[in-house]
């Protein structure tokens, strides 16, 4: 165990120092790994050379140990290692960069026909005689609109969800006094963000720049607070770190194979608190004086396929642009055929899909949930599993996704 506990220590160290090189990769910290932060904070910049012998070192300490910890401590420095690579300009497919840094050892298409069979009921259900004669994605916007939220709205419904979300979450597994602030902000590439500061607080900013739907909201403050990565964080600094002493739980990193599971769980949250897409409409419904919006059976169906469509198109994006070398046009007039949203919201993920340090971290949200829901589908008691996947150290999932 000391041996490993070394061995944290210099991964924590590690990751701390390349992220000065790779701004972002480090996302959160607290504890000891904030305390080693300190004293990377002091020292001078480290050359991506020895970065790369530290990664090595670290890698060769863990040789022949099979535990969960190191087995944990092995895929995150592998995954710093291909960053480090990356850095030096070593040339690495998009599909070896999403097996050695995520953990991603397959990508599978969504499947084009099913999609598109989703995209026509779409079309049929926004009837031009009602919506205007506009193209599909400004009938959509006009639906849309109906259930937009701002301002203190806003703020009102995010409140009462995440209540809701933590009274749920809290009668499904123990979670130690906790708390979380919400705050609205602009100019982020991202619809919401969760920041842990430790001490079991969390910090949840929500994007005003983006449209913010009643469903929208249900599934953002979900991932991001109740059961999603507040609940992870809290539980993993109760169990992990403080109970156990593994300090390499105290530090989260973006481009490593822990996000994959993550974000699977996180986008899994609404599931565990609420159910699947029909009983996340029954609950807008059964809560209107919350939200204020009526929904009809039309509105309901077409929330029903939104929540379906997901990130789906996004896996099939990200190969056409990585695999095929197709250009940011070409990829945004692949999605233009699944995605009914305006054009910025389909340009936002082009962008992310082409950010040189993290083009495959958009596969984590739909692949981990993938992953994560064949799990809480084949378990008796999906919220005990959902639990377990919380505070394990390095979670076994079962191999066939079907």
């Amino acid at each position: 165990m000391n041996a490993l506990n070394h061995v944290a220590e210099e991964y924590v160290l590690l990751s701390h120092r390349l992220n000065k090189h790779c701004e972002g990769l480090v996302d959160a910290h607290y504890g000891k790994a904030s305390e080693l932060k300190s004293q990377v904070d002091g020292e001078p910049l480290i050359a991506l050379n020895d970065l790369l012998a530290d990664a090595e070192n670290i890698l060769r300490a863990l040789d022949g140990d099979i535990s969960e910890r190191a087995n944990y401590l092995r895929k995150q420095t592998t995954a710093l290692k291909t960053i480090i690579e990356k850095k030096q300009g070593k040339p690495i497919s998009f599909r070896d960069e999403a097996r050695l840094c995520y953990g991603i050892s397959t990508i599978e298409c969504a499947n084009e026909l099913e999609l598109l069979d989703a995209i026509r009921e779409i079309d049929e259900r926004l009837d031009p005689s009602a919506f205007g004669d506009d193209n599909l994605p400004e009938r959509f916007v006009k639906w849309r609109s109906r259930f937009e939220l701002k301002g203190d709205e806003l703020i009102a419904f995010v409140l009462a969800v995440m209540k809701f979300a933590k009274e749920k979450t809290e009668s499904l597994f123990p979670l130690p006094e906790n708390a979380v602030e919400v705050s609205l902000v602009t100019d982020k590439p991202w619809a919401g963000y969760h920041w842990y500061r430790g001490n079991y607080r969390s910090l949840y900013e929500l994007n005003a720049d983006v449209p913010t739907t009643i469903w929208g909201v249900l599934h953002t403050t979900t991932h991001e607070t109740f059961c999603g990565h507040h609940a992870e964080a809290v539980v993993k600094e109760s169990e992990l770190t403080r109970k156990r002493g593994f300090i390499e739980f105290g530090i989260n990193l973006l481009g490593a194979p822990h996000s994959l599971v993550s974000e699977g769980l996180a986008e899994s949250a609404s599931f565990v608190i609420v159910g699947d897409s029909r009983a996340i409409v029954e609950w807008l419904r059964e809560n209107q004086h919350l939200h204020r919006r009526s929904i009809s059976d039309n509105d309901a169906r077409l929330i029903e396929l939104v929540e379906e469509l997901g990130r789906q198109p996004i896996v099939n994006a990200a190969l056409l642009m990585h695999d095929e070398n197709a250009s940011d046009d070409e990829v945004f007039s692949y999605l233009r055929q699944f995605l009914p949203s305006e054009d910025a919201l389909i340009r936002r993920a082009i962008s992310r899909l082409r950010d040189d340090d993290f083009r495959a971290y958009m596969l984590t949200y739909p692949i981990g949930k993938a992953m994560i829901m064949n799990e809480l589908d084949r378990s008796p008691n999906p919220a005990q599993t959902f639990y377990d996947i919380l505070k394990s150290v390095d979670y076994q999932f079962n191999a066939n996704p079907n």
